[in-house]
């Protein structure tokens, strides 16, 4: 038995893992036991015992309502081990409702369960299994990921306690039941179903946020699996904005599963170092490589495109998995905009409008990435399309600007903050804004009176920001700000120009300025809506590698 102490509202909760039904014996497979509809006086306690008695772990669906009139017993099934699902406030038809009614009953059952437990549940089960994709996107808002069920008890119908074990009998590995807190028959059914699962060698497992099925409880995504990336780890699955997030492993045999839910971005995949497939919006889903040579393999997926508001989530790699790549011994950190991120990169018309900017995006071939390859080095491309340092493109969104969203794991998101590892030190960053702040004249109504005083804004800005990044990364760390040649303006050259001085005659001998000079370098700009091409990332990435070799 584990004891693991947590503190919630200055209470000591001993959260007891129940002895596994098939304690001694390898697990052959897993399922989701779930309950909903709980907590609830006179039977979530005796529902508790019979599972901790027959060894098992389950997942309960509350009700926002009942954890609110209960905290005792919502406190009480995470001491007995079990996992926490959200399960609407009141228990409504939710495609019935408006979508800030929608918002409203998963945020106010997020909360309470937040605040009674200590835990924030990343499953959402709709009441009466009554859903669709309108209600699939609110619950992505929240992180969550719905769960409904391969096979439906009837326990809510007052199925027999036979009928119930019957029910329990045709799960297979991975699969998920459907039960409840409330029928007596169902807590009397509990010895039968430990009995039943041991005798077929099956375990009760922990659902998955990426895949939604059964796994082993403590199956973590990032097992094996090496990534510098901005995450969000929960363990079974992580979740992720920035572009270019990559993640890479070692296999043995002659196939590897992604497991992936995604319905916005899209990925590469490489094996040995070589393209193997490109995932478009892949969903929820295990992707295979199959039918490579015996031996051992490496394996990278890397995200192409750019997803502020909707987090991706990668679920690991699948097989017969070796040790984790070692880290490159030196890193990089890109901070941009839309030349960072990769825009339009791999369309050869700026023109886009009939095939869109994601299906032309590839963040893993842009100059951070290109370069970060040639010099083997890891790196994180921390870039946001029509983001400035103090003004977007064209004056939008007054009220946000790429600071606002730098220390955040997942960017629009979720206002978290990233606790970036201690093994996140990079030796060199990489700063590309300001496009957006000069690329379009100062609107009347704006915040600034003209481009002087637009400049003046910029430059205090830039030096508080490499205020911050000193104090992150320390006074060895390289830091190369760069800039392109505008066509309308020299205020973003002369601004970053003087900044360079600025900082170099108060004793920062380790900045740098670099000009892309689109005229020398022979940029075409034939990406989407004129931005840097696959060629022209390759030519960057030339000049970038070519000034970074020169600093010591």
């Amino acid at each position: 038995m584990k004891h693991l102490a947590v503190l919630i509202a200055a209470t000591a909760l001993v959260i007891v893992a129940p002895t596994p039904a098939t304690a001694g014996r390898a697990c052959a497979g897993y399922v989701g036991l779930t309950f909903d509809d709980g907590p609830t006086p006179g039977n979530t306690t005796a529902l508790l015992d019979a599972l901790r008695q027959a060894g098992l772990r389950a997942t309960m669906f509350n009700t926002g309502k009942n954890v609110e009139a209960n905290p005792a017993l919502a406190r009480s099934q995470v001491a007995a081990g079990m996992w926490i699902g959200n399960h609407s406030w009141d228990h409504p038809f939710m495609t019935q409702l408006p979508e800030a009614e929608q918002a409203a009953q998963i945020s106010r059952t997020q909360e309470v369960i937040r605040q009674v437990t200590g835990v924030t549940p990343a499953l959402f089960r709709p009441p009466y299994l009554d859903t669709n994709d309108a209600l699939r996107a609110v619950e992505r808002r929240f992180g969550l990921t719905e769960i409904n069920a391969d096979v439906d008890a009837k326990d809510w119908d007052n199925a027999s306690v036979d009928e119930i074990v019957a029910a329990v009998g045709r799960l297979g590995d991975g699969d998920v039941i459907l039960l409840h807190d409330w029928p007596p028959n169902t807590v009397a059914a509990i010895p039968r179903i430990a009995a039943d699962l041991r005798e077929r060698g099956l375990c009760a497992g922990k659902i998955s946020p990426v895949t939604g099925r059964a796994v082993a409880p403590h199956t973590r995504a990032l097992t094996g699996v090496h990534t510098v990336g901005r995450l969000d780890d929960r363990g079974a699955g992580v979740r992720y904005t920035w572009p270019g997030v990559y993640f890479e492993g070692r296999f043995r045999g002659t196939s590897v599963g992604i497991v992936l839910d995604d319905a916005v971005n899209d990925y590469d995949v490489q094996i040995d170092g070589k393209a193997a497939a490109t995932l478009v919006t892949p969903g929820r889903t295990t992707h295979w490589i199959r039918d490579l040579r015996p031996g051992t393999h490496t394996v990278r997926l890397a995200k192409r495109t750019e997803s502020p508001w909707t987090p991706g989530q990668f679920g690991g790699f699948t097989g017969d998995l070796l040790g984790r790549p070692a880290a490159r011994s030196r890193q990089i950190e890109f901070i941009g905009d839309s030349w960072t991120a990769g825009y339009g990169n791999t369309s050869t018309n700026r023109d886009c409008s009939a095939t869109g900017i994601d299906r032309n995006t590839n963040a893993d071939q842009s100059f951070g990435a290109l370069t970060a390859r040639a010099l083997g080095a890891d790196y994180q491309l921390n870039a946001w399309s029509g983001m400035g340092l103090v003004r977007n493109y064209d004056g939008g969104n007054p009220t946000v600007d790429y600071r606002t969203y730098y220390d955040r794991a997942l960017q629009a998101a979720d206002e978290s903050g990233w606790d970036r590892p201690a093994t996140w030190r990079p030796q060199t960053v990489v700063i590309g804004l300001g496009i957006n702040d000069f690329s379009t004249p100062v609107h009347p109504g704006e915040r600034w009176p003209d481009e002087a005083a637009l400049a003046a804004d910029f430059r205090a800005a830039y030096l508080a920001f490499l205020d911050k990044i000193r104090q992150q990364y320390g006074h060895r760390t390289q830091i190369v700000l760069t800039y392109p040649s505008l066509w309308n303006t020299t205020a973003l050259a002369d601004s970053v120009q003087q900044v360079v001085a600025e900082r170099t005659a108060d004793g920062d001998h380790r900045i740098t300025a670099l000009h892309y000079d689109n005229d020398a370098l022979g940029l075409d700009l034939q990406g989407c809506d004129w931005h840097p091409s696959a060629h022209d990332h390759q030519l960057l990435a030339g000049a970038l590698t070519a000034h970074l070799t020169t600093l010591r």
